[in-house]
């Protein structure tokens, strides 16, 4: 905005029939003289009339004082500046305007030009480092720069040269485009507005509660002012007194210029009852003095032993003013948040109305959110992690039924496949997967409607084009993108190729990130409660206040300057800024905060009620601190009876005295509480053992059909897994992301080419005839082959094959060199009815799994010798029957060779080859009695239902995931180990490991 057309704005509107400018200190004679005459003034006459305050927050309390006292609203509008702006767009002078931008859109254009500088420069650029840094704070750039517009200043009154430059790009593009700034659009519509053909919008304005904090909106609603004949405007008066209070004297004789007439001072004849001298010391005065002089009880400090313990309080408290006659309580939050949610959930429990000016929100509909899962599947890249992401949403939708669980699965195995993270090189591997498993056809149909991904640079028009395709495909509702209308309009005049990470920040930019939550309490009509905060319940007169979260860090919360615009410099632009109109450094803002809280305290009449917390639940170990003003009141309360008993505590002593604990009501039965409680101390007993609530369940209906030979050996180191796996039959889902591991896909991808070169035609059922070791090389020469060409041909997977096919090689001949049968057969399950022993009494359990190969002398498994091989390319140890039968380790062999003897194979031996030079060793049938002792665990745990756990603690820094829901609330391993010992009679120790 220009110098010349900031003071062609400030022409007077003294030739309107009337023109009044009032200062007010107290709300309650703000109301009395000026707002409620000026209400009742044509009262019966139908007449156009506005009422212009800060926020919704207060024209809402302002309706409710005039529904109590009886006061017409006929023909009266109530407009927050937002809605003000629209007006004199819609009435006034917008059709001479161009249009503003909007801030989503600024994003864009800034983040356009941010991107193309840093391509452009050079890697050991001077600026590179500042233009880096600006990439990543884009938000509050703009802010920055919005505020110099507002305060009448441009691009070029920025320190630092490269953001002159930036900005000043900036504001050509949106010149080019034919749009404006909205700053500058104010400023321009106020000059049209002065113009003799200008349109008024007519009627009379009233504009009240706009302190020195609300400058930034003075050009929106000065400039809905010009279009009226009668204007009255009624603004705190200053204080006159303290080098920052210049502000708030600059801010009244703003006014009054624009205005041109002298303000006229509402001055109270009788002394006012108020609670202000509660808060004399925070801002300055003698607060001891106050509280001595002043009635004692009018300020108060309660606090709660945590967050939730003052907000029981704070209902209290409210309960009892409300018996005690108040007329109005304001309850002054900081922000929403679980505190509020809270206080609003115990104030319905007790049948209080109250009108809830921060509202509950909620996520938005499903549909948003795939909307946003999209973008960023496409944003970054299509991968496997962002379809795992993305595929709740599509299941939420009825896009598919396929779960997460089976999705991930899928994805794993495409990754061991080739470690690449894009889907879209799976498209064959899909196809050929999806002729035998209906899980693999599901994420091929999925991913087809996905595929292919967004190029990395494209116009947003493309983009747009692109989104409306996947999302006709998906079949949703086509009104979800009927919001992208400003953006549709914008692609028409912005076609250049942009980055796609700023097109894809504009698309998500106008998609909601929540929801107004439907039915919840407090969101219509009136209450003498209000739950508010105080820039919205600013300007309006209470009998009762209540600031909750009173907590150092919480509130007053200081907001420092950014580095683009500092408070050095922000001082020194203000020495050639318009009087009134500058800009706030941090110190003027934290000033500003404290003398908002004080106005509210001086607007209130009857008590004041500071609380806070002495821990927070989310870190009970941690103690949080009064604000600055509760010490204050509690420093006052000290002193004053300090006098009397000679005690001086210090800060901390006091706040602990006050804090108090709670007993939280609940709705459900107290019996049935009460039981729960037992069932969860139980638990954590350790000289109590596993029952009925800790992983049991009936022997009879819960035993387990079957059980696999891998989750066995899980199951004897943790019966958790056996209660999870075996009896639930649910597995945890894993949501890290897919990671090269080499080791992992070296022994995977062994095992499935030593698979491909010993399978041979099958002579009777599986079992083929063993290859010669030439004829094994020969086959394995040309897997390897065929595996390097789905393979890019670079350094890494060149060794990988390398150390792959050497690997194999060792396997290969140690297979050859078993004197075993001479039929083979590779990743053969168990047989049908394979079962093992679980008990003395001759119990047994059918098991399952699958063996990498078997070597046999017949084609049957009755009356032939079994030799097991078990690849082993990891660090197990070495096979040892008595290591098995004590803590499981390498159990699943075992079970292996037990299972073939069940179905008639009276002879054979496991054996575990690695690619080393050592020897895995090897287990005989004779053996198993020994190996496979442990197995009396497993017969004990389906013979009673209980099976407990074992689990080791787990933490974030675990190696591996913990076997439980995350949802669930662990018991320590040294209490599970004492529980095991109490319920079978057997140390836990016999009873741990598992698969080394």
């Amino acid at each position: 905005m220009s110098r010349g057309r900031g003071r062609a704005f400030f022409a007077s509107l003294v030739e309107s029939p009337r023109t009044e400018l009032f200062l007010y200190r107290y709300a309650e004679t703000a109301w009395r003289d000026a707002i409620r005459p000026w209400l009742e003034e044509n009262r019966g006459v139908l007449q156009r009339s506005y009422v212009v305050v800060p926020t919704r927050g207060q024209a809402q309390a302002l309706k409710q004082r005039c529904l109590l006292e009886g006061v017409a609203l006929l023909g009266v509008e109530f407009l927050s500046p937002g809605l003000a702006r629209k007006k004199w767009v819609a009435l006034g002078a917008g059709a001479a305007l161009k249009p503003a931008l909007g801030r989503e859109l600024l994003m864009l254009g800034l983040g356009v030009i941010v991107e193309r500088r840093l391509k452009a420069m050079t890697v050991d650029a001077p600026e590179r480092g500042l233009v880096r840094s600006l990439q990543s704070d884009l938000e509050r750039a703009l802010d920055d720069f919005d505020e110099l517009l507002k305060a009448g200043f441009g691009p070029e009154d920025f320190e630092l040269a490269t953001l002159r430059e930036i900005f000043a790009e900036l504001v050509g593009w949106v010149d080019g485009l034919g749009y404006d700034f909205a700053p500058r659009q104010a400023n321009a519509a106020a000059v049209a507005m002065q113009a003799a053909d200008a349109r008024a919008i007519g009627g009379r304005v009233l504009v009240h509660g706009f302190g020195p904090e609300m400058r930034g909106e003075f050009f929106n609603v000065a400039t809905f002012a010009r279009g009226f004949s009668d204007v009255t405007v009624i603004v705190p008066e200053p204080e006159f007194q303290g080098r920052k209070q210049a502000v708030a004297v600059d801010w009244a004789e703003l006014w009054e210029k624009f205005l041109g007439v002298v303000p006229e001072p509402l001055v109270e004849e009788d002394a006012v009852e108020s609670c202000e001298h509660a808060v004399a010391g925070w801002i300055g005065g003698e607060a001891v003095v106050a509280a001595e002089e002043r009635h004692a009880d009018a300020a108060r400090v309660i606090v709660g032993l945590t967050r939730g313990d003052e907000m029981r309080l704070v209902a209290e408290e409210i309960v009892a003013s409300l018996r005690g006659g108040a007329a109005g309580v304001g309850v002054i939050f900081p922000k929403a948040d679980a505190a509020h949610f809270q206080l609003a959930r115990l104030l319905a429990e007790r049948g209080v109305a109250f009108v809830d000016q921060l509202g509950l929100s909620s996520p938005p509909p499903v549909e948003v959110k795939l909307a946003r899962a999209l973008l960023e599947f496409y944003e970054k890249g299509a991968r496997l992690e962002e379809l795992l992401t993305l595929w709740p949403l599509l299941k939420a939708v009825g896009r598919t039924e396929l779960s997460l669980g089976e999705v991930r699965d899928v994805c794993e195995r495409l990754f061991e496949e080739k470690q690449n993270h894009a889907l879209g090189v799976y498209r064959e591997n899909l196809d050929a997967g999806a002729v035998k498993r209906p899980a693999w056809a599901e994420v091929g149909k999925v991913a087809t409607l996905l595929l292919p991904a967004w190029p990395s640079e494209l116009t947003l028009a493309e983009a747009l084009k692109r989104f409306s395709e996947v999302w006709a495909k998906l079949e949703q509702p086509k009104e979800l993108l009927e919001g992208w209308g400003t953006l549709e309009a914008f692609a028409e005049k912005e076609t250049r190729v942009l980055p796609g990470k700023v097109v894809f920040a504009a698309m998500k930019g106008f998609l909601p990130e929540k929801s107004p939550a439907a039915g919840g309490a407090g969101r219509n009509g009136f209450a003498r409660v209000i739950l508010t905060t105080r820039r919205r319940a600013e300007g309006l007169p209470w009998s009762h206040l209540i600031f909750v979260e009173a907590n150092a860090g919480v509130w007053p919360e200081r907001s420092e300057a950014s580095c683009w615009l500092t408070d050095e410099r922000r001082a020194e632009l203000n020495k050639r800024a318009r009087k009134g109109l500058g800009l706030f450094t941090s110190d003027e803002r934290a000033h500003f905060e404290k003398q908002g809280v004080a106005a509210l305290v001086r607007d209130t009449t009857e008590r004041v009620v500071f609380s806070a917390a002495l821990f927070d639940e989310q870190n009970a170990e941690l103690k949080l601190a009064p604000n600055n003003c509760v010490e204050r009141l509690l420093w006052a309360e000290a002193l004053s009876g300090a006098k009397e008993s000679g005690e001086k505590p210090g800060l901390e002593e006091l706040f602990e005295r006050c804090a108090r604990a709670t007993v939280a009501k609940t709705a459900g039965d107290p019996v049935e509480t009460r039981w729960w409680l037992e069932i969860q101390r139980g638990r954590r007993d350790a000289t109590r053992a596993f029952d009925e609530y800790f992983f049991s369940v009936d022997p009879v209906s819960g035993r387990p059909e079957k059980l696999a030979a891998r989750l066995i050996e899980r199951g004897i180191g943790d019966p958790a897994e056996l209660w999870f796996a075996g009896v639930l039959g649910v597995k945890r889902v894993e949501w890290k992301p897919f990671v090269r591991a080499r080791s992992k896909a070296l022994g995977q991808l062994a095992h499935r080419v030593l698979a491909a070169v010993l399978r041979t035609p099958a002579v009777e059922r599986v079992f083929g005839e063993m290859p010669t070791i030439d004829e094994a090389k020969a086959k394995l020469a040309a897997e390897m082959a065929r595996l390097k060409a789905q393979r890019p041909a670079d350094r890494y997977w060149e060794s990988f094959h390398a150390e792959l096919e050497a690997m194999c090689e060792i396997l290969l001949e140690k297979v050859v060199a078993l004197e075993a049968g001479k039929f083979v057969a590779t990743e053969v399950n168990l047989p049908k009815g394979a079962t093992i022993p679980v008990g003395a009494d001759g119990a047994r359990v059918t098991v399952y799994g699958r063996v990498d190969l078997v070597r046999i002398d017949r084609t049957d498994w009755v009356n032939a010798r079994v030799d097991v091989v078990d690849f082993k390319t990891g660090k197990d140890d070495k096979l040892s029957a008595a290591k098995m039968g004590r803590d499981g380790s390498s159990l699943q062999l075992g079970i292996y060779l037990e299972a073939m003897r069940s179905v008639g194979a009276p002879h054979g031996r496991v054996h575990l080859l690695k690619p080393d030079a050592g020897d895995g060793g090897s287990l005989g049938m004779e053996e198993l009695p020994e190996a496979l002792a442990c197995l009396a665990q497993l017969g004990r745990h389906l013979e009673t239902g209980i099976y407990g756990a074992l689990t080791e603690d787990f933490s974030e820094y675990s190696l591996f995931g913990c076997p439980w829901p995350l949802a669930s609330a662990q018991v320590p391993e040294k209490i599970l180990k004492e529980k095991f010992a109490v319920t079978f009679g057997v140390s836990a120790e016999n009873a741990e490991g598992g698969d080394e």
